[in-house]
């Protein structure tokens, strides 16, 4: 997250410069988008979270939040709030007042990005090989909540993952993958986060080599499924087969009971003679 900007977001401020563990419990983690802290170019820090919905329970959550960060770092630090908004909604009330106490919080609401416009974007540059700016960067990991509805969120997710996967640059690559893993942790199925998590950590030979593997995998697949369809289709034919010389054995029985010669019936009906007569039998 160095060097670049929530301002993307829609909140103005400026560049972070460092990013500081807040080391909070994990019941208390596990309740925030992250468990950092930011420092910012003009000295003050920002902690930053992330909301489908809101409530004045979300307000005291902060609240806490922020104590912890002042026990740490110390009460003389310059402190900002700023909460992600995703689509779901539009506008919050920013301001818990309790006489003694007043929380501000920014927010940011990610409905303003036009995720069909990032998204043909960023897979152009993408496939062009060319590094994505800041910008783009910062809105790829938050894309899957610029669109409403869960189903439809788990969609952009899967796409802005495999778009992030054919990155060129490694270093940006895995700041935007970790970053979507971060922001999508209440969309996100924890099995599919970790095998993200673990594709990350992976070297870039073992990236390949794995990639290499599962497309292996997927041609074998796509042979057995088309050895089965071809086994599939012989049979149909054999059986075809046996309904045809079965409804000509029944024609041929038809014949004879009329009184026809067997060499007639066999010319009929296509029959070999020595069948013919074994159904005289």
């Amino acid at each position: 997250m160095r060097e670049k900007s929530f301002a993307v977001y829609g909140v103005p401020m400026s560049r972070i410069t460092e990013v500081l563990p807040v080391n909070l419990p994990a019941i208390e983690a596990s309740e925030m988008a992250t468990d950092n802290l930011f420092k910012l170019e003009d000295s003050s820090y920002a902690v930053v979270d992330y909301e489908s919905s809101f409530s004045e329970k979300c307000k005291i959550k902060y609240v806490n939040h922020i104590a912890r960060i002042l026990k740490k770092y110390g009460s003389s630090i310059r402190l900002r709030m700023i909460v992600l908004c995703t689509s779901d909604m539009s506008r919050i009330n920013t301001v818990l007042d309790v006489g003694c106490l007043r929380l501000s919080i920014e927010a940011g609401y990610l409905s303003s990005i036009e995720t069909d416009k990032v998204l043909k974007t960023v897979r152009k540059h993408i496939d062009c090989g060319q590094r994505l700016s800041d910008t783009e960067a910062m809105q790829m990991i938050v894309l899957p909540l610029t669109v409403q509805g869960k189903e439809r969120q788990k969609v952009v997710l899967q796409e802005t993952i495999d778009l992030a996967k054919g990155i060129t640059d490694e270093e940006q690559q895995m700041f935007i993958l970790s970053g979507i893993i971060t922001f999508s942790d209440k969309i996100i199925e924890p099995e599919y986060a970790r095998k993200v998590e673990e594709w990350i950590k992976m070297t870039k030979v073992g990236r390949l080599f794995e990639e290499e593997k599962q497309q292996a995998v997927a041609t074998v697949r796509g042979l057995f499924e088309e050895e089965k369809q071809q086994a599939v289709a012989a049979v149909r034919e054999v059986l075809e087969r046996e309904k045809e010389h079965e409804a000509r054995k029944v024609a041929a029985l038809k014949l004879l009971l009329k009184g026809s010669s067997p060499q007639e019936v066999s010319k009929t009906t296509g029959l070999p003679l020595k069948e013919i007569e074994e159904l005289l039998k």
